[in-house]
């Protein structure tokens, strides 16, 4: 009986090496970026053609190689980054597992160029396929220059999962930036075609981390990003934060890096969120750029075939100093404009409603938050669970029924109801109200701007913004990109015609996290929901927002209007009740005797 098990092709096995290293253009762009920076090079160029679906080039002017360093690069496993397996627990560069290249070269039309310094001519390299077209002697500056066109074109089955071209150079561009971040030493150039998406040359730490973070995170960071710096056990965690009055509708715009190297670490991010705490409404996430300088010898790099994340032999001390590092920054409200963590609201100063909201929030902050390490009690996790009330399907009616008392820490409004007593999200109710709005075009047609609104986005919101401007003028929000990374916004619903250049700002970006996370398979009308919830969610009043008695009236009239009030658009309860029963119980009021009769006596 012959053999079954026979060793795969060298093709073959580069191109399920590529399927696990090179899944898309950006992919490209990273390994290639990184082999960059392992060689030295102070100035990088990538350019792009079709997001980098027909071309991925990227230049520099580091060591270069020879001839016969050129040829082995092209092999599995060649690398000039490892010696001994002792090395392997100690990483000092990006790359070191010999993969990219013959996966790239296995996968497109291949080209290489290198030169090292001083030398009279250098070497260039043709691979096709897999398969080496041409190899010889060429002329070229010192550095390497590498071409992959045309990614994936002996691979059909995996070139159809590949992205619109905008959506591509969005993903090649956030590559881009999570390695230029951590190098201010490094100039780097991204251009698609003749276009230029991202000059950002090299200089002073500060400065150029400042200028790049308003890249990667937007534009309303500027005058927005507070420095800190901590150290728990060894480890040291510093970045920029980005101030509490700025909100996201994901955790994306935490960007956590371990001696140099970009991850992602839900646990990491948890210390970032946590140190946020109540400053944050629920459902809202704040913004970071995270360092953590590890001892080499701690940290495994070697645990992700993209390298993406790692493992820490100290994760509680990572997570330590991250947060001890943020927290007392935060509770001190240095990031609030000058004064305005000493001004009593209640003596009539006007506060932008975001710098009232996070004002206000630091009274309590801390209170309800664990030190570093500490977990919350038992006791008081079963005493919050204890109140927790099943969804209302309120009745016709309902919310017009309800006397209203007052705000809860102008988060909850106070309601007496013929049950008891009724807490209505203000947030979350009025949300709910602005997305059935939202969704009734006929009810709330688009508002043409009198001056168009011109907004400054995260490069890669403004590719796919501009990717998406049909699907969001089908929810009435009419974009059109204006240069760079600036979008004109030329009308919008009547629901959000209110919201300042800031706001818009937030409100693109947010859409642009939206339609990146919707697949290609998703219906346009499942698009559009998520595109409404998240457009309403901007619309809407805030957690700590001041609203006058009438306001609050209006807001609970209009519920009974809507279409399951019970809910926001995001799922979260619009209105909780509780029974005058459980009240009496609380008070020692439901003995049988009478309900209000003094309680018997005890033996």
């Amino acid at each position: 009986m012959p053999p079954r098990i026979h060793l795969l092709s060298e093709t073959l096995a580069n191109q399920i090496a590529a399927g696990e290293v090179i899944e898309r253009p950006a992919a490209v762009v990273k390994e290639l970026v990184e082999n960059a920076l392992d060689a030295g090079a102070s100035r990088i160029e990538v350019e792009l053609l079709e997001g980098g679906r027909r071309l991925v080039l990227v230049r520099d002017e580091g060591s270069g190689m020879g001839r016969e360093d050129a040829g082995l690069s092209l092999q599995r496993h060649a690398t000039s980054k490892l010696r001994s397996k002792d090395d392997l627990f100690a990483i000092h560069s990006y790359g070191f597992r010999g993969e990219a290249l013959p996966s790239m070269a296995a996968v497109s039309r291949f080209t290489l160029l290198t030169c090292e310094p001083g030398a009279l001519e250098g070497t260039r390299l043709e691979v096709e396929g897999g398969a080496l077209v041409s190899a010889g002697s060429a002329g070229a500056p010192k550095g390497t220059t590498v071409e992959v066109r045309d990614l994936f074109w002996n691979v059909p089955a995996r070139r159809k999962f590949l992205k619109r071209a905008a959506t591509e150079q969005a993903q090649c561009l956030e590559a881009v930036l999570r390695l230029a971040l951590p190098r201010h030493d490094v100039h780097f150039t991204v251009r698609e075609g003749a276009r230029i998406l991202l000059q950002s040359p090299s200089g002073a730490e500060e400065a150029v981390l400042q200028a790049r973070a308003e890249e990667a995170l937007g534009r309303e960071v500027r005058g927005q990003l507070i420095a800190f710096s901590g150290e728990a056990r060894g480890i040291r965690a510093r970045g920029l934060a980005v101030s509490p009055a700025i909100e996201y509708g994901s955790a994306r715009n935490v960007w956590l890096f371990v001696n140099g190297r970009a991850i992602r670490d839900r646990s990491l991010t948890h210390a970032v969120l946590r140190a946020y705490g109540e400053l944050m409404p629920h459902g809202r996430y704040p913004g970071a750029l995270i360092f953590l300088e590890v001892p080499p010898a701690e940290v495994d790099v070697n645990v992700h075939p993209a390298k993406a994340e790692v493992r820490l032999a100290e994760p509680r001390a990572a997570w330590d100093a991250i947060y001890s590092a943020l927290t007392p920054l935060l509770s001190r409200g240095d990031w609030l404009p000058h004064g305005v963590a000493a001004v009593d609201a209640s003596r009539g100063y006007p506060l932008p409603p975001h710098t009232q909201r996070v004002a206000e929030a630091l009274a309590a902050y801390g209170q309800s938050m664990p030190a570093a390490g500490e977990q919350r009690s038992p006791a008081l996790s079963a005493e919050v669970n204890s109140v927790r009330q099943p969804d209302l399907l309120p009745r016709p009616g309902y919310f017009r029924g309800l006397r209203y008392l007052g705000q809860l820490h102008r988060t909850y409004l106070v309601c007496e109801g013929q049950r008891g007593l009724v807490l209505v999200d203000q947030h979350a109710a009025h949300e709910r109200m602005n997305y059935q709005r939202l969704r009734q075009r006929q009810a709330q047609p688009v508002q043409p701007l009198l001056v168009p609104h011109l907004v400054q986005l995260p490069a890669a919101a403004a590719a796919r913004v501009g990717e998406a401007a049909e699907v969001l003028r089908s929810i009435g929000v009419e974009v059109e990109a204006f240069g760079g990374n600036s979008a004109l916004i030329k009308s919008l619903p009547r629901a959000l015609e209110k919201l300042d250049e800031g706001a818009l700002g937030s409100l693109l970006t947010d859409l642009a996290e939206e339609l990146d996370a919707h697949g290609r398979g998703e219906s346009l009308e499942r698009l559009r929901d998520a595109l409404f919830a998240r457009a309403a969610c901007h619309a809407s009043v805030r957690a700590h927002d001041l609203l006058a008695a009438g306001e609050a009236q209006a807001l609970l009239d209009a519920l009974d209007d809507t279409d399951y009030g019970a809910r926001c658009a995001h799922g979260r309860p619009v209105v909780a009740e509780w029974g005058t029963a459980e009240i009496e119980r609380r008070f020692g009021r439901d003995y049988q005797s009478h309900s209000h009769a003094a309680p018997p006596e005890t033996l």
